[in-house]
């Protein structure tokens, strides 16, 4: 038996449903240190971006978008402003987060049109069922807000596509 058909099966007899189960990166960036904080010059507050993808049922272009999340990703470290990001997404694949924190607005703005994001958001498109976005202030001392905050804000405060 294969290892996908076993998992399946497995949760399958244990009751458990794989997209329910979601895991996270670290948090982790070039202006941020576990144990330090934002390390980033600046004084004032933060702008959190948070995104919420859910992908359509059998997508063939489920795929594609991962591949172009982890081309994302891997930009991630050279964005002007950064501080750190949090990815996190279900076992299945249905369902990805993204959490970026920036010194501000302009960095925010910034890597939104960059090219690999840009390239990125038309390829997922035919792929989505619905995507979820928030944007928030928060204070730099308290960064990062945990999985559980972020969703919650995400919930409450974000707008829909699609």
């Amino acid at each position: 038996m294969n290892r996908r058909l076993a998992n399946a099966l497995m949760a399958t007899v244990l009751g458990l449903s794989l997209g329910g189960c979601a895991f996270s990166t670290p948090f982790k960036g070039p202006g941020y240190a576990r144990g330090t904080g934002v390390t980033l010059s600046g004084d004032g507050p933060v702008v959190i971006a948070l995104s919420k993808a859910t992908l359509k049922a059998g997508s063939a272009g489920r795929a594609q978008f991962w591949d172009h999340t982890s081309r994302v990703h891997s930009s991630l470290d050279g964005q002007p402003g950064l501080i750190g990001y949090s990815l996190r997404r279900t076992l299945d694949g249905s369902t990805g987060w993204t959490m970026t924190v920036w010194r501000d607005d302009e960095s925010l703005r910034a890597f939104i049109r960059s090219d690999v994001h840009r390239t990125a958001i038309k390829s997922a498109m035919d792929s989505l069922d619905n995507a979820t976005f928030a944007r928030f202030i928060h204070p730099r001392a308290s960064v990062p807000p945990t999985w559980d905050e972020a969703l919650v804000i995400l919930e409450r405060d974000g707008y829909s596509y699609r």
